[in-house]
């Protein structure tokens, strides 16, 4: 009873409670997916059809039949979004819509952010079918939090449209900029749970790189300084797919690149934590790292 009483008055008086402080009614198991803008869509789906070797289960398009969005197939769970839209890429090349987790109690979810002083809207069902809730973190990142609902089409097209030929079956992290490190930190560890961990440069100013609450995917966040000089470097540089070995991977796609005519992947060199990576770069400057699996943070896929 006196504990209730403290959490009650700590919401009226608006302080901000750490997630510890409160029993979550609801688990954020996985990184759902990545989403980004493109400028050409034939050149994108080419290289992460063609060269990765995913395959496209369905598409969103708009009321008038155009394309809205095309949905790249990582395993049962998981996906890569790609909007054909340049108009939206900024100046310095950043093209990140937005980042998608997994939850499995979306209504306890939002309740929670509530409660942490986090402005979010109401649930709603999104045009595939699955249940969404929009929230955007200090430096003003879009994040889809997805219940996933048997009627939406990923619970639909379990089992189909794994491609033998994917190089990757598990998208394990994404790289996003904040320029203030202790409100991200904030929103992330203290309100969502994120557990930090070793960051991947293991330097001062380098990547901070933050677990899920509930799973072994991360996010890595990297300082950064907003210039208005339109030539500054991308404040969003990449992504990672886990492979089982970087050498293979990168012998596979030194051959697609040489039959498709894209560049072929970078050399592969040992990671600041410890783990061989390759890595190649999508048509709009996106990168896109192959890295092992780490042993430490290893967990069974659906295929």
């Amino acid at each position: 009873m006196i504990r209730l009483l403290v959490i009650l008055l700590a919401v009226v008086a608006g302080s901000p409670l750490s997630a510890a402080e409160t029993n979550r009614q609801f688990h954020l198991p996985a990184l759902y997916h990545v989403g980004y803008w493109v400028r050409d869509i034939t050149k994108s789906r080419a290289f992460y059809k063609d060269y990765l070797g995913y395959d496209e289960p369905y598409v969103l398009n708009r009321t008038n039949g155009v394309l809205q969005m095309a949905v790249i197939k990582v395993n049962e769970r998981q996906v890569i979004l790609l909007f054909p839209d340049a108009t939206r890429i900024q100046p310095n090349g950043d093209n990140l819509d937005h980042l998608g987790l997994e939850t499995d109690n979306i209504a306890a979810a939002r309740e929670h952010l509530l409660a942490h002083g986090v402005h979010v809207g109401a649930v709603g069902r999104g045009r595939i079918g699955d249940l969404l809730l929009g929230v955007k973190d200090p430096d003003g990142h879009a994040f889809e939090l997805t219940q996933f609902m048997p009627e939406g089409q990923l619970l639909q097209h379990q089992g189909t449209n794994l491609a033998p030929g994917r190089v990757s079956s598990h998208l394990r992290s994404a790289t996003i900029a904040v320029t203030n490190l202790a409100a991200s930190l904030h929103f992330y560890v203290d309100i969502l749970g994120f557990k930090k961990i070793e960051g991947d440069a293991g330097k001062p100013g380098g990547a901070v790189r933050l677990q899920i609450t509930d799973g072994t995917d991360y996010l890595d966040l990297m300082p950064y300084e907003r210039k208005p000089d339109a030539a500054a470097a991308r404040a969003v540089p990449d992504f990672s797919l886990e492979v089982a070995d970087a050498s293979k991977t990168a012998e596979l796609l030194t051959v697609r690149a040489k039959a498709l005519g894209f560049d072929p992947p970078a050399p592969v060199i040992m990671a600041a934590d410890g783990r061989r990576q390759t890595s190649c770069v999508d048509p709009d400057g996106t990168r896109v790292v192959l890295k092992e699996e780490s042993r430490r943070q290893s967990r069974a896929v659906t295929q």
